[in-house]
This record gives C-alpha cells, sequence and structure tokens, in this order.
C-alpha cells in the first residue's frame, strides 16, 4: 500500500514537472500586448486599431460595397475599408480565398440559429514592426469600437499573449 502511494506521488510529481517543463517554452517566444493595438494595412498604410480577441477563431476587417466576382475563371472580392475611426476609405481587389460561416451572437451574448457567409482575403498586416499574411473575413464593423478584429488563428501565426487589461501596448513601447 505504501508502495503504490509512492509510485503515483512520483508519478503525480512527474507529469507536474512534465506539463511545466514543456507549457513554458511555449510562452517563452510569444510578447504580451494589450486586448487593443494599432496595425497597419499594407501595401496602403492604413492605420487602424485591432482588437486582439482571443475568443474569436478567425479575423475581420471593417469593409462595405463588398462585391465577388470572377476574372479569368479564378474568384476576386472587391470592397472598400470602411470604418468611422478611418478617415476615408480605401478600395481593395483581392482573390477570394474562401467563404466562411461565421455564428451570429444576439444581444444577450446566446449564439443565434443563423450563419452568415463571408468572403476571406488574404492580406498583409504590420504588427509592431513585422509583416504577417493572415486570412481575414470581410463584414461591416462600423457598429464596433474597432475596425478589425485579430482571432485566435491570426494572434498565433503572430506569436500573441494577450493582456485584457491593458492596451496600447506597442504605442507605449514607441513613446
Amino acid at each position: 500500500m505504501v508502495m503504490n502511494l509512492q509510485k503515483n506521488n512520483a508519478l503525480v510529481l512527474l507529469c507536474v514537472l512534465f506539463s511545466c517543463f514543456f507549457s513554458v517554452p511555449a510562452a517563452a517566444d510569444k510578447s504580451v500586448y494589450g486586448y487593443l493595438e494599432p496595425i497597419t494595412l499594407h501595401p496602403d498604410k492604413i492605420s487602424l486599431t485591432a482588437k486582439l480577441d482571443t475568443g474569436a477563431e478567425t479575423a475581420s476587417l471593417s469593409a462595405i460595397n463588398i462585391q465577388i466576382y470572377e476574372k479569368k475563371g479564378k474568384e476576386y472580392v472587391k470592397f472598400k475599408v470602411s470604418h468611422p475611426q478611418i478617415d476615408q476609405t480605401h478600395d481593395y481587389n483581392l482573390p477570394l480565398v474562401q467563404r466562411t460561416k461565421i455564428k451570429s451572437r444576439a444581444d444577450g451574448g446566446s449564439i443565434m440559429e443563423n450563419n452568415h457567409p463571408r468572403p476571406v482575403v488574404k492580406m498583409q498586416i504590420i504588427f509592431d514592426g513585422k509583416a504577417y499574411k493572415i486570412n481575414v473575413n470581410l463584414i461591416d464593423r462600423s457598429h464596433f469600437t474597432a475596425p478589425m478584429l485579430l482571432g485566435r488563428n491570426a494572434l498565433e501565426k503572430i506569436g500573441v499573449l494577450v493582456d485584457s487589461a491593458t492596451k496600447n501596448t506597442i504605442l507605449k513601447k514607441q513613446s
């Protein structure tokens, strides 16, 4: 009985040490940012605020006049980046990467049954001085504070940890 207890304790200790050893390096190569950070869309150098949202899977960009069309057998998306935070609208014309369905949320936070299909394009963004190409779905976000949302897929690609108690760490670092 005592021997089994010692074996169990040793096994638990090994599991704890193993999980600590392998979880630390995963976070060690990532930087911590706030829940709101500045980014730049390329090639037009449009500066805007992105909400870093670990609760969302994908990235979204505020766009209007979204039109999908075919050109030489390939689908493209023509749209304007537009949001009250951005001084002027900017036209884009990019290949369609895919169409995705995003679940809608009701005002109370519960998920509604209908899914809204959105076009997805690949865009280059500058985050903390480095360029990244990420998939972005297009939707009118003018009623949200931030014109862009970076979900888990983009955050993982960029190597970001989010501190929900702070914002604009990039701006604070630059000043």
